[in-house]
């Protein structure tokens, strides 16, 4: 056994044991201070990890074996990981998915009927008095909403519903590898994402549904890597009506000047609405009132918050009019990398399935990775409300670039469960239902850390002659 395959295993182990203890700690909510022991040296173990894992690649034929074996050791505790955190206590979260999914069963439109809805009393269980925002229909996208049902069909239970979201947790694990292979990384990269403690919290351990949607991201950048353009659109098509923020990559993964996949796009939208249609009115409702009144651990909105002098309103507007031109001008310089040079050649193979060039393609893929990856990364700095589960967005891309200010606040947003501690917070009423205030100081060791190393990161990269030399290859083509 040689030192890098000793090493995986060893601290494999570790986070194991500290799964394990985490497993048996019983509800987050009400054992924050031994959570955060637990997770925070499960966070700095898989730092470790991934940086010893980082300068340890192998390059030589002979080790071939020897990489093997690592990466099947990594994939191997990735699935311990999961089914040991499994029985853990989940979120409230996952009441509402079980209600939703019940709801669905019984033919009753989710988007039309709120939990505390008399004519619905009949249909109230054991789950029932877990469910948050009793007063509001859903907010979920169609897409989630069926795959509650599946679930709920398959068991009314907590386990069958967390279950089939760690499915598509896992299977992202191994679209993962394929896309790795596909851009030329070393596939150990995965650990990244597979030994993730945000990610095996928020899925194994909680339960929420965002691994359905980062499936579904990580799907389509794959067919796009290997130019399957039609399932492209059809997988952006169904991640966007899984989380709806994901419409946001969804012109990076588009064919440039094709209507056709356009309309694809739209049709697939339509199609996943028709079932829900009968709520109106009711089927965005639950998403604007939150969208436009609420805000929690957030950091450059909360700055514009208090410039806007308290307006929620207000703010939600200046953030979506600071996002909207950051997306245009992201927009705009990957629409460039399709201009054609002075000889009707395009900078790039983005369109050729095959054919073209291996490093263009390459390139290409590069782009749209990095696009999608500065895309969900600025809706998240403004975003209003940062839930941690919101950050497993991030991660997948990390495989890629180990940005090392996202890292850090994958572990940092431990902070987060502490604003929702009696000995921090209070609860207040607010907007018919009672809410955790936010105690603010508790940002500061959150997103400190984090924007300083973006900052830093962004200078150096600025700075670097090899960032500079690039910058103007690519000028002088485009």
């Amino acid at each position: 056994m040689n030192n890098k395959l000793r090493t995986i295993i060893i601290t494999g182990f570790i986070i194991e044991i500290l799964c394990v203890a985490i497993a048996c700690s019983g509800d987050i909510k009400k054992n924050i201070p031994s959570f955060a022991i637990l997770y925070t040296a499960s966070f700095i173990t898989y730092i470790f990890a991934i940086f010893y894992i980082s300068k340890n690649v192998e390059t030589n034929e002979q080790d071939n074996s020897s990489s093997s074996k690592v990466l099947w050791a990594i994939i191997i505790f990735s699935l311990m990981f999961r089914l040991t955190l499994l029985p853990a206590a989940p979120s409230d979260d996952i009441y509402r998915y079980l209600w939703e999914g019940k709801l669905q069963l019984n033919g009753i439109n989710p988007y039309s009927h709120p939990p505390e809805s008399s004519s619905l009393e009949y249909l109230r269980d054991r789950f029932f008095s877990g469910i948050n925002h009793k007063h509001l229909p859903t907010i979920y996208p169609p897409l989630t909403l069926m795959v509650f049902a599946v679930a709920d069909y398959i068991s009314h239970t907590i386990i069958s519903m967390k279950a089939v979201f760690l499915l598509f947790d896992v299977l992202s694990i191994f679209i993962l590898l394929k896309l790795l292979k596909v851009m030329g990384k070393d596939p150990h990269n995965v650990l990244t994402y597979a030994w993730s403690p945000l990610v095996l919290i928020s899925f194994a351990a909680r339960g929420h549904c965002d691994s359905l949607q980062i499936f579904l991201v990580i799907l389509a950048l794959y067919l796009c890597a290997i130019r399957k353009n039609l399932r492209t659109v059809f997988s952006i098509a169904l991640a966007v009506m899984s989380k709806f923020v994901f419409v946001i990559i969804a012109p990076f993964l588009i064919p440039g000047n094709k209507f056709k996949y356009v309309v694809v796009l739209f049709a697939v939208i339509a199609a996943l609405y028709l079932p829900y249609i009968s709520a109106g009115k009711g089927l965005f409702s639950t998403l604007l009132h939150f969208g436009t009144q609420y805000h929690f651990n957030d950091s450059v909105h909360f700055l514009i918050f208090c410039l806007c002098i308290g307006s929620p309103l207000a703010s939600k507007i200046v953030t979506a009019l600071i996002f909207g031109v950051v997306l245009l001008i992201l927009y705009k310089k990957y629409l460039n990398l399709f201009i054609t040079d002075n000889n009707g050649n395009p900078p790039f193979f983005p369109l050729s399935k095959g054919g073209g060039e291996k490093r263009g393609n390459i390139e290409m893929n590069n782009f749209v990775l990095n696009y999608a990856f500065v895309a969900i990364g600025a809706f998240l700095i403004l975003a209003p409300t940062l839930h941690p589960w919101y950050l497993t967005w991030i991660i997948p891309f990390l495989c890629f670039n180990k940005n090392r200010a996202w890292l850090v606040l994958t572990g940092t947003v431990i902070c987060y469960y502490f604003m929702n501690h009696e000995l921090f917070s209070q609860m207040i009423w607010y907007n018919n239902e009672w809410v955790w205030k936010e105690v603010h100081w508790l940002k500061l060791p959150e997103y400190l850390p984090f924007y300083g190393l973006l900052i830093y990161g962004w200078l150096k990269t600025v700075l670097s002659p090899r960032y500079k030399a690039a910058k103007a290859s690519i000028d002088s083509v485009i």
